[in-house]
């Protein structure tokens, strides 16, 4: 995936996180980097993406500070269909239930709610779905990742001609 952004992979591995953070475009996104200090790729990506997504917090709360997510850790709307398949759900039901929570309302007549208790999802996951806002999508996550990987060589690339 790198290779084909013509990123080299030797040149991602020299990366570091505070790297990343410096070529964040706001204080909020070095501040992730900074607090969270992903080592590899999938981590920054999970990183990248508290940028975007929204949870129903109680003000002043931390969001890795509470229990459903570190339960549940969501920072994408595939985490959904990922957590529901490993807690054995058929590919079709999760992918039914993935859908719901992305758009925050069922097709039915059923609260969303009720038509997650239709199926076998544990209470905790389902307190989980049920604070999420808005989950991006990991492709939209994955491209602007790369983005900054690319900007973030290119600084590091500078700072050694300088």
């Amino acid at each position: 995936m790198l290779k084909e952004h013509g990123i080299r992979p030797r040149d991602f591995r020299q990366l570091t996180w505070q790297d990343l953070a410096e070529v964040q475009d706001s204080v909020f996104g070095r501040r992730l980097f900074l607090e969270f200090k992903p080592k590899n790729f999938w981590q920054m990506a999970d990183t990248l993406s508290l940028k975007y997504v929204s949870y129903d917090l109680e003000k002043g709360s931390c969001l890795y500070e509470q229990d459903w997510f570190l339960q549940y850790p969501l920072f994408a709307q595939e985490d959904v269909y990922e957590l529901l398949r490993d807690s054995g759900l058929r590919q079709e039901d999760a992918i039914r239930i993935m859908e719901v929570v992305r758009r925050g309302q069922c097709d039915t007549d059923l609260k969303w709610r009720e038509f997650i208790e239709l199926y076998d999802v544990p209470e905790g996951m389902v307190e989980a779905f049920s604070r999420c806002i808005y989950l991006p999508p990991r492709e939209k996550v994955v491209a602007e990742l790369l983005d900054v990987i690319s900007q973030a060589i290119r600084c590091k690339i500078r700072g050694k001609i300088d």
